[in-house]
């Protein structure tokens, strides 16, 4: 049960994440005007912060398709001892 929270919070995490990015990228200065050093920094921040948000998202992607296909073994494996029974 547990795991299943944890789950759930980072779910939660990476999507609160990508909605506060996509807050924050609507006041970015575009590419083709000067930008400062600590504008700079800024930007690849924040380009590092969606691309880790983005392979957090895809691992619980993967890790609740690889939950499902268990649950569904062991659906089919009480399923199966149940008609032996």
């Amino acid at each position: 049960m547990s795991s299943m929270r944890q789950a759930s919070i980072a779910a939660r995490t990476a999507v609160n994440s990508l909605h506060a990015v996509s807050v924050i990228c609507q006041d970015l200065i575009p590419l083709d005007q000067p930008m400062t050093d600590e504008q700079r920094l800024q930007r690849a921040k924040l380009i590092h912060s969606v691309l880790l948000a983005r392979k957090r998202m895809l691992l619980l992607r993967d890790r609740a398709e690889a939950l499902a296909g268990a649950l569904r073994r062991f659906r089919d494996r009480r399923e199966a001892i149940a008609r032996r029974a």
